[in-house]
């Protein structure tokens, strides 16, 4: 038997699960900064704070590399994607410090899992290790720089 997957490019706009991005633009107030590709393009620029974004899945490495960019530059990004450990693009997440929270649950059309990836900003990332520094020394334990 063979599985056949669809068309590269199919399932290019396919949205957000709507109880998901309900919670993620409305409770944890990220703006959607691939909403409208006329008001904003998020493959050219750099996001604002709290920037979400669900890109299109034949063409995700331009914007994951745009996320990068903008975490660098003081954005926290929400990205939607699938999960794929294999690719170029999930080591790029990976190694900057992405917090992958996996839903283990397919979409339909989808060979794998889909993840949030979480890039948080530095002041976060610095200041929780500091915090982890800190508890380490009171507690006695030896600090490697």
């Amino acid at each position: 038997m063979t599985i056949k997957f669809p068309q590269k490019g199919i399932y290019d706009n396919k949205p957000t699960p709507k109880n998901l991005y309900k919670l993620i633009t409305e409770e944890l107030k990220f703006t959607d900064v691939c909403l409208d590709k006329n008001k904003f393009n998020a493959a050219v620029k750099l996001w604002p704070n709290r920037a979400y974004c669900n890109p299109p899945f034949s063409n995700k490495e331009v914007f994951i590399l745009r996320a990068a960019a903008s975490n660098k530059a003081g954005s926290e990004v929400l990205l939607y994607l699938p999960f794929d450990p294999t690719t170029s693009w999930f080591r790029t997440l990976y190694q900057q410090n992405a917090l992958i929270m996996v839903f283990m649950k397919r979409m339909m059309h989808a060979k794998f899992p889909h993840a949030l990836y979480h890039l948080k900003t530095h002041t976060h990332t610095s200041s929780a290790a500091a915090e982890r520094i800190r508890y380490l020394k009171a507690a006695g334990s030896k600090v490697r720089k």
